[in-house]
């Protein structure tokens, strides 16, 4: 039987992001991951929408923003500790509004926003062409974000999954986590499809998978799966190079070679990663209104992912309210790339043992789900 120092279940880039800071600590850390490690971050569009995401005060906005701020350095030190590029595409994100309500909800956006930070624009419908050329014009106004940049998921999972290799992370993919062991109210390890493994402590970071296993904890877990159905679009011709978002949901990613990544439906409660001729009509359409070029392109893929969505939306960081030694760390729904890199280094002070660190992290500890939330989740997603 193997001992570990920490065990952390999910490959995504979250957990992988945890593995690896804990490793640079020192400690001997193992990763378990049923499937392929990274695979549901892969699915991402790998936006740093550290402001597209927010209308109003959260206590997420700030470490959003001071993730989104790591990545100019994370891309160096993950391109010299494994050699991957992970894209770094620093032309900003335009949102647009499309119908009279919506223009209402862009502007209050862009109040609260231009509070903090003076360099967002607002753009009148036939300004947007001049800022993405390839834009139309047929929109009801939009803002100019220029510092909220994106990465390319894939090459993101997997340079996280490398780093923590090189670190000294041991990574069992294909081997699911059956169980976790307990006595005594405190973690000893968990059971797997290959065998029992120990360790002073265990972090879940599952994703949308995290509930099943923490469900023999007397804690109801409020997460639940939001399938999200993605297509790209190859283009031959002139090609957007800012991330396009629309207030209904619906967003274009320019990634290179003039790959279009397009996304993505929401289906609550969904495990299921089939793609629908629906969802991919739906995409389309929304999509060829705000860039009339993706008319001319070729669908190269399609794809589904599911994210993980908290009750009350906020991501879950923190120690289990029951169990010593067990922390959790999931419900990051669409902002687990954004979130990837302080996530990381946030749970590896807070599971070290870093005081001001629990206090941060108060607002998204597991106990808030103790009460009367957990055993509801539907009328707290109301």
């Amino acid at each position: 039987m193997k001992v570990y120092d920490h065990i952390v279940i999910g490959g995504g880039v979250i957990g992988c992001s945890i593995a690896y800071r804990l490793a640079e600590a020192g400690l001997r850390v193992a990763v378990f991951d049923a499937g392929r490690a990274g695979q549901a971050s892969m699915a991402a569009g790998g936006m740093l929408g550290a402001q597209n995401e927010f209308e109003r005060e959260n206590p997420l906005l700030e470490i959003a923003l001071e993730s989104r701020a790591m990545f100019p350095q994370l891309r160096d030190e993950l391109l010299y500790s494994t050699g991957i590029d992970i894209e770094l595409r620093t032309a900003g994100l335009i949102k647009t509004a499309a119908t009279e309500q919506e223009w209402s909800e862009l502007r209050q956006q862009y109040q609260f926003l231009t509070d903090k930070d003076p360099s967002i624009q607002w753009l009148e419908p036939e300004e947007v062409p001049e800022v993405e050329p390839c834009m139309t014009s047929q929109t009801a106004g939009a803002i100019f974000l220029e510092k909220d940049h994106q990465v390319k998921a894939p090459l993101l999972a997997e340079a996280f999954l490398k780093a923590a290799m090189n670190a000294g992370v041991h990574v069992y993919e294909e081997t699911k986590a059956l169980r976790l062991l307990i006595q005594q109210n405190r973690v000893l390890g968990i059971d797997t499809s290959i065998g029992s493994f120990h360790a002073t402590q265990v972090t879940m970071a599952a994703g949308a998978w995290s509930s099943h296993l923490l469900a023999d904890t007397i804690f109801s877990l409020p997460v639940i799966p939001v399938k999200g159905e993605c297509l790209s679009i190859r283009l031959a011709g002139p090609a957007p190079v800012k991330t396009v978002f629309a207030v209904d949901g619906c967003y274009i990613v320019p990634k290179r070679n003039k790959e279009m990544l397009i996304g993505a439906t929401s289906i609550p409660g969904s495990f299921d990663t089939s793609v629908t001729a629906g969802g991919i009509l739906s995409l389309l359409q929304r999509a060829s209104r705000l860039l009339p070029v993706l008319s001319d392109g070729i669908i190269h893929r399609t794809w589904a992912g599911v994210r993980p969505q908290a009750a009350d939306h906020l991501p879950v960081m923190g120690s289990h309210p029951f169990i010593d030694s067990l922390h959790i760390c999931t419900g990051h729904y669409r902002n687990g790339i954004l979130l990837s890199p302080i996530t990381g280094i946030l749970m590896k002070k807070y599971i070290t043992g870093c005081q001001e660190t629990h206090k941060l992290l108060a607002p998204f500890a597991p106990a808030r789900f103790s009460g009367s939330c957990a055993a509801n989740i539907h009328e707290c997603l109301n």
